[in-house]
């Protein structure tokens, strides 16, 4: 079986802009986490994707892109000659969607969410309107800052479809927030109240509706300048003894069947219980830290869905693996 491992930012998705390229460390981690475990699974012969400008030493078959003008070429030819593709992309810009699209209309095996819960979950707005349907606790989320009521003053501004820590801020007075806001666009924001709490993340394995929670992970994230950093995670840090984020995993994907695989979910754990801060239908850093953590191979775990939902025997705990990150924002 010949699996294309495709991440954008150091694939060649971005070779023509410099925005992204702090998220590159993250992108490099989670690209060679994944590599590692496809080629560690008998009868997987795995391909990727590679910015020219980075070293060629992966475990793969290389393919590379000379310029911007030949990666759309590359990449479907990537895909056409492979039996299944797993992507790490960006949702922002609609960038995820458009290659899982790509993907199914070559009639190559999606090994990630369907493109229309990618839609989804790309939006701070459509996620929580979905998630908000189906009763499961959610920040509230609106394009308008007047729609968050009157006596919120701390209140949170990110892009819509935004990455990580990326452009968010926390305005501590909505005079400031307002201010701030005067000579930028509105449109293409979200805004939310700012909710205390730990900053976590759920590792899930999802398939039919149907969920299992592979780790919940504390996310080292902090506010400077009124600005959120993100430096890392500790993974697999927190047991889930009471069963409440297994449960909160459940009611994400019953509300969303449409994901699949590996996911992550941001959570703020605060004095009311947690709460889904957004939803990645693709692999998040912690990733880069399960195999390490748990003792499996959680690839090996989704080419094996859905019965390795049921499979008891494959999870383990083995203790916390911290993975930091090169940059910050």
């Amino acid at each position: 079986m010949r699996i294309f491992a495709y991440e954008h930012i150091t694939g060649g998705g971005l070779m023509d802009q410099r925005s992204q390229a702090a998220l590159a460390p993250e992108g490099e981690a989670m690209l060679r986490a994944l590599v590692q475990d496809l080629v560690a699974i008998p009868d997987v012969e795995v391909a990727a994707m590679r910015d020219p400008r980075l070293p060629l030493d992966l475990p793969a078959t290389m393919c590379v892109p000379e310029s911007k003008r030949d990666f759309w070429p590359v990449f479907c030819r990537a895909v056409r000659e492979s039996d299944a593709a797993w992507l790490i992309a960006p949702e922002q810009d609609g960038i995820l969607e458009r290659l899982s699209r790509e993907v199914v209309t070559a009639g190559c095996r999606l090994l990630g969410s369907h493109p229309d819960a990618v839609h989804i979950t790309a939006s701070k707005l459509r996620t929580a309107e979905a998630l908000t349907a189906a009763g499961v606790r959610t920040i509230p989320t609106s394009g308008d800052e007047r729609a968050i009521p009157a006596d919120v003053e701390q209140i949170v501004v990110k892009p819509d479809d935004g990455v990580g820590c990326q452009d968010t801020y926390l305005f501590q007075l909505r005079t400031e927030l307002r201010t701030w806001l005067r000579d930028r666009a509105v449109s293409g924001r979200a805004f939310q109240p700012y909710v205390r709490g730990t900053a976590l993340s759920l590792s899930i394995l999802c398939c039919n509706g149907r969920a299992r929670l592979l780790a919940c992970n504390r996310q080292h994230v902090e506010v400077n300048d009124g600005r959120f950093e993100f430096s890392g995670v500790s993974v697999n840090a927190i047991r889930d003894s009471d069963g409440r984020y297994a449960q909160l995993a459940r009611e994400v994907v019953r509300a969303l069947p449409g994901l699949w695989g590996y996911v992550g979910i941001d959570v703020i754990d605060g004095v009311d219980g947690p709460i889904v801060v957004e939803i990645n239908p693709r692999l998040t850093t912690s990733y880069a830290g399960l195999r390490q953590a748990l003792g499996i191979n959680v690839a090996e775990l989704v080419l094996g869905l859905p019965g390795s939902l049921e499979d008891s025997a494959s999870f383990g705990w083995r203790g916390v693996v911290d993975v930091e990150v090169a940059h910050a924002g």
